[in-house]
């Protein structure tokens, strides 16, 4: 499923994909959609799974396994429809296009290995895996042999080594710097520098305006990143040790700014950032790094309105299809815990983007 960049030298087909992804949106659900599932019942959920275009495919499959859980049939058919959603948009794009759109989906693939790297400790790895982000170039059933047969991280750092691909290569060396280490964080920052190196050296074939957004993309990435960082330096103990975690290559938050600032509106005035909605003087830094992925994940929806013959529409797309697997996931979890309509949506208020950190 990788796209390497010298399929970017075949003609783009943006104007016909970005019809494609435009007829696709209108189906994503709407927030007056979305508060109504929140105010009903985990059954009525269900209802609507087997009558949505988009997941009822994959809920039937649901139906026909051994799953008696209710909630993890609603998860399973959510994470799957979802990646369907992302992966027929993949499937239309050619040329730079295609390369470009991968980036976005090899994402899920920097998620899916952070989440690992954080699993080897104290988890019990017989048990059923977390929800995949299924749409990762990898696949899912490699997530899944690395979850269920790699008990490890020796293990797992061969098992991807076997795979021969660049992307499975930066996860190795990840696996193999935790066997090392035992520092979760420093194998983490390890395979998030790779995957930002491996993508901006393939992104320098790409000139013009989708090659600067997608470079924006990973510059923006970075900055969460740094975030995270800079908030755990404010408490560290070892402030100039915490420091040496930041990376370079931040869209808006330079290197000094992070060392030399400690308020987080200072910091992020004049960053070319929207100012994170909701913040106040006095919050917590889990807080404010919330509210950051959440300005970042906002940055990539808004880009589905900018520039319809790029790669703006696609990008912002993706970034509303796993919105919506978010808030349904959040939903559902709340309606089996038996959480109130006004507490549900509470929460869905604070849900802010995927974290690295």
């Amino acid at each position: 499923m990788n796209v390497s960049p010298g399929s970017s030298r075949t003609s783009p087909n943006y104007e016909y994909l970005n019809a494609v992804t435009r007829a696709r949106g209108t189906r994503l659900l709407s927030a007056e959609q979305i508060g109504a599932l929140a105010r009903g019942t985990l059954e009525e959920m269900e209802l609507f799974l087997l009558e949505s275009d988009l997941y009822a495919p994959r809920y039937r499959e649901q139906l026909a396994g051994d799953n008696p859980s209710l909630l993890h049939r609603v998860e399973d058919a959510l994470a799957a429809g979802s990646a369907d959603a992302i992966t027929a948009i993949f499937s239309v794009a050619e040329g730079e296009a295609a390369f470009l759109l991968s980036i976005v989906l090899s994402l899920g693939d920097l998620y899916n290995g952070q989440a690992l790297l954080r699993s080897f400790k104290g988890r019990d790895r017989s048990v059923q895996g977390p929800q995949w982000h299924r749409y990762a170039l990898l696949g899912t059933t490699f997530y899944d042999e690395l979850w269920y047969d790699c008990p490890a991280p020796v293990d797992a750092a061969v098992r991807c080594s076997e795979r021969e691909d660049g992307l499975a290569a930066l996860l190795a060396d990840a696996f193999r710097h935790l066997n090392t280490y035992e520092d979760s964080e420093r194998a983490r920052r390890l395979l998030l520098t790779r995957w930002l190196a491996h993508w901006g050296s393939a992104l320098k074939a790409v000139s013009g305006q989708n090659g600067d957004r997608m470079r924006e993309f990973l510059g923006r990435l970075t900055d969460t990143w740094n975030v995270g960082v800079w908030l755990r330096r404010l408490s560290a103990t070892e402030p100039q040790r915490a420091a040496r975690a930041f990376l370079p290559g931040g869209w808006g938050l330079s290197l000094e700014r992070l060392e030399n600032t400690s308020a987080a509106r200072d910091l992020f005035l004049a960053s070319g950032w929207r100012f994170p909605r909701g913040w106040q003087e006095g919050a917590s830094a889990s807080e404010v790094h919330r509210l950051f992925h959440r300005a970042f994940f906002s940055w990539q929806e808004e880009l589905y309105r900018k520039d319809l013959l790029g790669i703006d529409v696609t990008v912002g797309y993706v970034a509303r299809v796993l919105s919506e697997w978010r808030r349904l996931s959040l939903i559902a979890v709340g309606l089996s815990m038996g959480l109130s309509d006004t507490e549900i949506e509470r929460h869905l208020v604070r849900l802010g983007g995927e974290s690295l950190s």
